[in-house]
């Protein structure tokens, strides 16, 4: 039954005290382990950010009466389109695409250097670098463009009607906008770049698992050349 407006809800157990003390009961040496283990810990941790982070989003959008199915779509920190609805977006298009037999173009976007900028900034900076990210990354794109968030510093958009040509226009601007962007949160302040690799169907690939391979491929390759660069398949 949904929580009333105005009830309490009490705090959940976090989950790397649960995980520990389930595992002491059963398995105290691969507790002590785990819990030895910083590295686990902090992505744990983070987790548990990104979990609540949901949760709270959840709870205001159903305090407003919004669509929590289409919340559900997006990713909590950019509000762009996460990976489950970006797939759906990208079967959608090639269906239309072969429909109507034009074509359709994927770019797949990366933030160079991520691991580092993290490492260096954490994850509260690296948030805020996110966030600024795509914006430029809106800015950039039609209203037709449908940008998502693939993965942790990866984009992914897709192109309606769009060449291969047209695609590495987008890329090149989409990197350019990354680049001028001045990232400044609380006393760090900073710029970055952006790798993008470009596929198209029907030229590259014919179903969209294909064309997201192709795309990352490409991207791969901007990253092995240096980064900060477009390279179509």
């Amino acid at each position: 039954m949904a929580n009333e407006p105005g009830a309490e809800v009490k705090p959940v157990e976090p989950l790397f005290t649960r995980v520990i003390s389930d595992l002491r009961k059963s398995r105290p040496q691969l507790a002590e382990a785990l819990q030895a283990n910083s590295a686990v810990l902090e992505r744990v941790r983070d987790y548990e950010k990104q979990t609540a982070l949901v949760i709270q989003q959840v709870s205001l959008a159903a305090a407003r009466g919004e669509d929590i199915e289409k919340l559900a779509l997006l990713d909590p920190v950019t509000e762009l389109y996460n990976h489950r609805a970006f797939i759906k977006e990208l079967k959608a298009e090639l269906a239309r695409a072969k429909r109507y037999k034009h074509p359709a173009s994927l770019i797949m976007v990366s933030i160079d250097s991520f691991d580092d900028l993290f490492r260096q900034y954490g994850q509260l900076t690296c948030d805020a670098l996110l966030k600024i990210v795509s914006n430029a990354l809106r800015g950039a794109l039609r209203e037709v463009d449908v940008a998502c968030k693939y993965s942790e510093a990866n984009y992914a958009v897709i192109l309606p009607q769009t060449n291969s040509a047209g695609a590495a226009l987008v890329g090149e601007r989409v990197r350019q906008r990354i680049g001028n962007q001045a990232i400044v949160h609380n006393w760090h302040n900073f710029s970055v770049t952006a790798s993008v690799g470009v596929a198209t169907f029907p030229e590259h690939a014919s179903e969209y698992d294909l064309l997201i391979a192709c795309a990352i491929e490409a991207l791969d390759t901007a990253l092995v050349r240096g980064g900060d660069r477009v390279v179509s398949v």
